[in-house]
């Protein structure tokens, strides 16, 4: 039985990878309120997991607001 709701966990480098960004830009996006990028959901050992719901959802929104201007 699959569940739509469930969302993955991508580590930080996933992340990077993702957007075609290094660690330090991502940190940089991550501390910046103007871009609202998400923050981590969870954190082990130092090691960053964002939620992909919450990635996608961030695009979304990203979009939109670039064809709005």
């Amino acid at each position: 039985m699959s569940d739509t709701n469930t969302s993955r966990l991508l580590p930080g480098p996933a992340v990077d990878a993702r957007y075609g960004i290094c660690s330090r830009t991502r940190a940089r996006w991550k501390n910046s309120p103007d871009l609202n990028f998400p923050k981590p959901a969870m954190s082990v050992n130092g090691r960053e997991y964002y939620d992909e719901n919450q990635l996608v959802a961030w695009e979304r929104s990203r979009n939109t607001s670039s064809r709005a201007a």
